[in-house]
């Protein structure tokens, strides 16, 4: 399941951006509960992963967050987050993974993998203040267990 939120100039950013169907492995391990770092190796698209780049300075161009993994409270994570975005000019994709109760007690998504109107709004305020132009912010919410487990998508722009 995919929903957009964006200013519709802005949707073609979405599939330019995204890395997420080139790696089949993410989803994998997403549905898995495996870190997400299990899929990357030596020649790919480059990409920060935090927990691992948590403290780097910026990335370039595809910034993946694996919830489930990241052990950061969200007042910690936000201010890294906002920082990022804004000043990496590099930055094209955020792609904001984990478990449906992660994202929520984030503020992502609610519990049952729906989009968040204040997080909308959120990335909408960050991105009126970069001047790199919009950076795409996806989330994959896993909802469910055993055969009906599920990834819920949203993009943002």
């Amino acid at each position: 399941m995919i929903s957009m939120f964006s200013k519709q100039e802005n949707l073609v950013l979405i599939e330019e951006e995204s890395g997420w169907n080139q790696i089949p492995c993410l989803e994998s391990a997403l549905l898995e509960e495996r870190p997400l770092d299990d899929c990357f190796g030596e020649g790919g698209l480059p990409v920060c992963y935090w927990p691992r780049d948590f403290d780097n300075h910026c990335c370039n161009h595809w910034l993946i967050i694996d919830l489930d993994f990241l052990h950061h409270h969200p007042s910690e994570f936000f201010p890294r987050f906002e920082e990022m975005i804004r000043h990496c000019k590099n930055l094209k994709i955020v792609t904001i993974c984990g478990s449906a109760a992660q994202l929520s007690y984030f503020g992502i998504t609610s519990s049952r993998g729906k989009n968040s109107a204040k997080f909308a709004s959120y990335i909408v305020g960050i991105n009126s203040m970069r001047n790199a132009g919009p950076i795409v912010v996806e989330t994959k919410a896993v909802l469910g267990r055993g055969p009906t487990k599920d990834i819920i998508h949203h993009n943002y722009v």
